[in-house]
């Protein structure tokens, strides 16, 4: 291990000559013997209804859990439904989320299944949290909104996650959608290591708490009755590798002289009204903050009959969208200091910012931009007035063979000036990404590195 002395001794082999790749025989050793398995694991708490928590209990064993696999699968069904029809705006019911009402699907544009999940927490021994997610849906729909292809939304995600997509009608007193949601929880999305099971003394519990019916389900004005909704047919579905006990055992000698690490990029997510966003603290305590991102939503409140807009809450737009350039002054301070120097009053640089943040923290790529940037009706939710995020990135160095490369931060401080000014009582929602490192300790444990 190489670690710095204050000198930087960088070798450059430009005017050396090599051998290219391609006419090099192949060094690569073969993977070690392992088996492949498909595990679906069943819900401790059956069905639950909305503000319900399910359950699932993680068995250790000797495997690794193959990541980016793990998904909820489950059906959701509507209760107490009257008037439900297909067809019509006015009785069609899906999931709430942002966009304007589909003229195909006569639900929110981009409305989607994580709009039930309220929060997500995963424990490990003896009730430890190892990572915990408030405010899931609110967190999916910026993913969704903001840094999503358009072809991954209208075929992929619409299949799995019911982007945009209306439930299907048995009778107007009968729906139900079935789904199979990859859930976002950053210890099995690690883009380079799969979760060490096999290192686990305990078994692991996913909580999954379920929003209320009027954050969670969309309904048109003619349906006259929807009382709840129910979710059923609950599984935990993963992919696992079976490991050799050879190796299983090394591993587990080798923890007893020092952790097994996996380096995590995890959120942390609250959600205030606008009046207080023009001075707002957050104690974080974190050694590497990534990137900060604000989502404000349409209402103090949530309403099944209203469809979820993260909106401008600012009169810089018209009918003609002649932007006139006043809006939103934010600035973040990292303990005292200032960070961004850039004016966010204007949507262009608003998307900028957004950029920058969703390219150096969420995901190594460029951001796409779900929604249309522009459009000739109001309806038509163009991206400059209706979907409307802002972001800071305060990545140091955007080096995946560095850990902790975010900014150091005890106390976060937010103010914005002008972006809700008109709505005090608009909720947002603060979503802080921040590095975590895992520790698999010889007794089994995890402990939490921030």
């Amino acid at each position: 291990m190489s670690h710095f002395t204050q000198q930087n001794q960088e070798v450059h082999n430009y005017m050396t000559q090599d051998v290219p790749s391609s006419l090099k025989s192949n060094s690569s050793a073969q993977a070690i013997k392992t088996r492949n398995r498909i595990f679906q694991i069943s819900s401790t708490s059956q069905s639950q209804n909305s503000g319900g928590v399910v359950l699932f209990n993680i068995p250790p064993s000797n495997y690794s859990i193959t990541r980016g696999t793990m998904a909820l699968r489950c059906r959701v069904q509507a209760v107490g439904l009257t008037g439900a029809t297909a067809g019509a705006a006015a009785t069609s019911i899906g999931f709430q989320g942002a966009g304007a009402i589909s003229a195909s699907s006569f639900v929110p544009t981009y409305g989607n299944g994580y709009s039930m999940i309220n929060r997500l927490t995963l424990y490990g021994a003896n009730s430890a949290v190892i990572e915990q997610q408030n405010y899931c849906n609110d967190n999916m729909n910026l993913m969704l909104l903001h840094n999503s292809n358009g072809s991954y939304l209208s075929a992929d995600a619409l299949l799995m996650a019911g982007v945009g997509q209306a439930w299907t009608y048995n009778s107007t007193t009968g729906a139900e959608i079935d789904l199979v949601l990859p859930l976002p929880l950053s210890v099995f999305n690690s883009s380079t290591q799969d979760f060490a099971n096999f290192l686990l003394s305990a078994p692991l519990t996913l909580q999954i708490d379920l929003a209320s019916l009027s954050r969670a389900i969309y309904k048109g004005s003619g349906i006259t009755a929807l009382t709840d909704y129910t979710i059923t047919n609950t599984y935990l579905v993963y992919q696992a590798c079976e490991l050799p006990s050879a190796y299983v055992e090394a591993e587990r000698m080798a923890v007893k002289s020092s952790p097994y690490i996996m380096n995590l990029t995890s959120t942390l997510n609250v959600q205030i009204p606008a009046s207080i966003a023009t001075s707002y603290s957050l104690g974080l305590n974190a050694s590497s903050v990534r990137a900060v991102f604000v989502l404000p939503s349409n209402g103090a409140g949530y309403s099944s009959a209203t469809q979820l807009q993260y909106v401008r809450d600012t009169t810089d737009y018209n009918a003609s969208y002649a932007f006139s350039g006043a809006g939103t002054n934010a600035i973040v301070f990292v303990d005292g200091n200032q960070i961004n120097s850039a004016i966010f009053d204007t949507p262009v640089m608003c998307f900028q910012g957004l950029k920058n943040a969703l390219h150096h923290s969420l995901q190594g790529s460029v951001i796409y931009s779900s929604p249309p940037m522009a459009s000739s009706t109001l309806a038509n939710s163009p991206y400059l007035t209706n979907f409307y995020a802002l972001g800071w990135d305060l990545t140091s160095f955007d080096d995946e063979a560095s850990l902790f490369a975010g900014t150091p931060c005890t106390t976060l401080n937010i103010q914005l000036t002008g972006y809700g000014a008109q709505n005090p009582s608009y909720l947002y929602t603060l979503i802080v990404v921040y590095d975590v490192l895992l520790a698999f300790e010889a007794d089994g444990t995890i402990q939490i590195r921030r």
